[in-house]
């Protein structure tokens, strides 16, 4: 068995009909040429020869009696594959249009906590004849940076590149009896003041490297009127409480044109992107007469995975970035990008990101699983209540720079999307594959309708900044 480290537990506890914890991928490869194979054939057959690779898809979760113990993930002794695929033909013609309304339908609602937390869909009937292929993970199960290197292992870099065979045979875990779970119950509360002076400890310990000077230049230091204060973001009709209803937003657009923007007016790939979602965002609230005085606050997630970092579970920070809605010129929007994430990269330092583990670490000792799912089970009832501290979240995920091919079919797109929260009803995430850069926004559709818009406004917003350069 495998303990539930702390920030990927509250990925479960936070979750309520209403919040899916879920992260999504949609995928686009060529039809099979030649082959006689179904679709869900093909699929399957993929996916079983793979499995190994992926170690979270057959590991479900075991907790004990009242949910008051720790979690643990288990090799599921009734992992079945078939459980976890489902097969769908879209209606005529065929298009994006029904596409995203059945990624919607996807999207809304739990995964099933009694099998390992995953889904996949497989559906025919586009009319540009390829397959897609819909993914659905809990969020508690990786973040998206290591949802991207396991989904590299899903795909070859060769057409019919072979499998590596598993190193041992995969044998399932049987359930802990309810006498273990007991006494891990009454072993887990036991520790719980001790581990809460460790976490305690290293909050302090990050707090303190943090606020340590610095030997650096005047002009290298954090400038700190950058930092959105914690309640600053102001309210826009999508920070509400959410319903359990989804709906999405793709589009892609060249990654070289992405590039040579960044190149050409010395700001990065994630600054563009940043823009372009500023952008778009702002010409749907001004298409509503909604466009807030103040910026809003982005969330943007960042890795702490180094390059041999392959341990499960999550590992991010975030950087809070303010969104310049009063400005109207590309350029000049993009370019005030770019000076607040540089100002706020330098005020990563210190051993801040730690405190975000040591802070999760606390909260979960210092109350039961039980009643945290029940506190935050009522916080949706008020969140709307409360100030937001963010607006929305913009994710960039790094890709594979070469071609990927699954089951003999290449692919052509893979469009991410990342969970919403109460409050905060738009998750706007990238991804480069292929050479492309595709855009997944996922929304709340009773909080922000027609959230194609906002995927139309990016892929614009790209090919005015390009044309600018």
């Amino acid at each position: 068995m495998i303990p539930v480290s702390s920030l990927d537990a509250g990925m479960l506890y936070v979750e309520t009909e209403g919040m899916p914890m879920h992260t999504m991928g949609v995928l686009l490869v060529e039809p099979p040429h030649g082959d006689e194979t179904s679709a869900m054939e093909l699929v399957r057959e993929a996916l079983e020869e793979r499995l190994h690779l992926i170690p979270p898809f057959r590991r479900k979760l075991v907790q004990g009696p009242l949910k008051i113990g720790d979690p643990y993930w288990i090799e599921d002794p009734e992992f079945d594959l078939a459980n976890h695929l489902s097969h769908h033909v879209l209606p005529a013609p065929g298009a994006r249009h029904e596409l995203d309304a059945l990624i919607g339908e996807l999207a809304s609602g739990c995964l099933d906590r009694d099998k390992p937390l995953w889904e996949m869909a497989v559906i025919e009937g586009l009319e540009s004849g390829q397959i897609a292929l819909v993914t659905k993970v809990h969020h508690a199960t990786m973040d998206g940076g290591k949802g991207a290197a396991l989904m590299g292992q899903l795909f070859s870099t060769e057409l019919h590149g072979e499998v590596p065979a598993p190193d041992e045979p995969w044998v399932a875990e049987p359930e802990p009896t309810t006498p273990w779970l007991l006494a891990d119950t009454v072993r887990t509360l036991l520790g719980k003041p001790r581990r809460v002076a460790s976490a305690a400890t290293g909050v302090v310990s990050g707090l303190r490297g943090l606020g340590k000077k610095s030997s650096a230049p005047p002009e290298e230091h954090e400038d700190k009127a950058n930092k959105p204060a914690l309640f600053e973001a102001p309210v826009t009709t999508f920070n509400r409480v959410l319903t359990p209803n989804r709906s999405v937003g793709l589009c892609d657009v060249p990654l070289d044109d992405v590039k040579s923007i960044g190149r050409g007016l010395g700001a990065t790939v994630n600054d563009v992107v940043l823009a372009a979602s500023c952008a778009s965002v702002r010409s749907w609230l001004l298409a509503r007469d909604g466009l807030p005085e103040r910026p809003l606050v982005a969330v943007v997630p960042v890795s702490l995975r180094g390059e041999d970092d392959h341990a499960e579970g999550n590992r991010v920070t975030v950087m809070r970035v303010r969104l310049p809605m009063d400005i109207d010129d590309p350029i000049e929007r993009l370019r005030a990008i770019h000076a607040v994430t540089r100002s706020g990269k330098k005020g990563r330092g210190g051993g801040g990101a730690g405190a975000l583990k040591h802070l999760a670490d606390i909260l979960i000792n210092v109350s039961t699983p039980l009643a945290l799912t029940e506190i935050f089970g009522r916080y949706s009832q008020i969140a709307e209540r409360i100030p937001p501290m963010w607006n929305l979240v913009v994710s960039n995920i790094a890709g594979s720079p070469v071609p990927l091919y699954f089951g003999g079919t290449r692919l052509r797109q893979l469009y991410p999307l990342g969970p919403v929260q109460h409050g905060a009803g738009l998750n706007i995430t990238v991804l480069s594959t292929d050479g492309r850069l595709c855009f997944g926004a996922l929304a709340c559709p009773d909080l922000v309708p027609n959230v194609e818009e906002i995927a139309a406004g990016f892929e614009e917003e790209i090919g005015r900044l390009k044309g600018l350069i």
